[in-house]
């Protein structure tokens, strides 16, 4: 049996071009000027700093328009974030090589946009998508995701069709691009998803490959790839561990931790002393993508 072929990286079975829209990832305990370097390098632009923090951060810095590099701030624990907007992804020729230097640092990806450009709008529009919702084609869990239109009321602005939402780390556009860029005839229309590192670990695959994990983030867009790829969300999983570990903790040590707090007049300091570093195994997944600190913070999502 023949084996199908492969996707080009920006390519698909529709022969629509799919891009990364933007990219937001954070280095830990990173070299802030090394960084900021490297990212003018990319971008082939210069860095002015705005005289103020964002996102927690003390200090950040303006990459020509195109990019955002912060740092400092205690509550930051020493990372350093970057941030590149559309305009900014548009300029650089080799994700490839961005992958490869960012992976080297260790950085973690906090925020990607894919996006899939119908210039013709023949297979993409916002009724199609409003249908395909009612039709299920955007459940990934068996129950579909809120969803919302704009309407442009015939003015020519264009409309905007969102399915998800922020907040759970995962929203889908499907927009009017031309219309929105100012022109009232172009028939151009968008369709993207919007992904955050929330209860989900985002691979740095997806900046050489959107391709892929586009199709695999809703069944609406999955004829834009021979190989679809779903980012698994973690947030469940890591919920029935912490249950399960803190009723372990409990039954094993329970009534000896109430004899110790009760010694120590109440002192919960005598549970730090007990404390071992490290982190067990069936809670490792969800410590290394950021845990609790993360998820509050409301910067990351496990299924795509």
């Amino acid at each position: 049996m023949a084996s199908p072929r492969s996707v080009i990286r920006g390519e698909s079975p529709l022969s629509l071009p799919v891009l990364v829209d933007y990219l937001s990832f954070t280095v830990p305990n990173g070299r802030a000027d090394d960084i900021l370097r490297e990212v003018c390098l990319v971008l082939g632009s210069t860095a002015e700093e705005r005289g103020r923090g964002i996102f927690g951060y003390t200090r950040s810095y303006d990459v020509g328009g195109f990019a955002i590099v912060a740092c400092g701030g205690d509550a930051q624990r020493g990372t350093v974030l970057v941030s590149i907007n559309g305009a900014g992804c548009a300029r650089i020729a080799d994700f490839a090589r961005v992958r490869a230097w960012a992976e080297s640092l260790g950085a973690r990806v906090t925020r990607v946009d894919v996006a899939a450009d119908d210039k013709d709008g023949e297979a993409l529009d916002v009724q199609r998508g409003l249908q395909a919702w009612r039709d299920g084609a955007f459940k990934t869990r068996g129950r579909p995701p809120k969803a919302r239109v704009v309407d442009d009321c015939g003015s020519g602005d264009g409309c905007t069709l969102y399915i998800g939402t922020r907040e759970g780390g995962k929203l889908a556009r499907i927009y009017e691009k031309g219309k929105a860029l100012g022109d009232a005839a172009s028939r151009w229309v968008r369709a993207e998803v919007e992904l955050h590192a929330k209860d989900r670990v985002i691979p740095w695959e997806i900046v050489t490959d959107p391709v892929r994990f586009l199709a695999g983030a809703f069944p609406f867009f999955a004829p834009l790839s021979l190989y679809a790829e779903r980012i698994t969300t973690i947030a469940r999983g890591a919920s029935v561990s912490l249950t399960a570990a803190a009723r372990w903790v409990r039954m094993a040590a329970g009534r000896t931790l109430n004899v110790l707090l009760r010694e120590a007049g109440g002192d919960l300091g005598v549970l730090l002393e007990l404390r071992r570093e490290g982190v067990p195994r069936r809670l490792k997944a969800w410590f290394d993508s950021g845990g609790a600190a993360l998820a509050g913070a409301g910067s990351l999502d496990v299924e795509i």
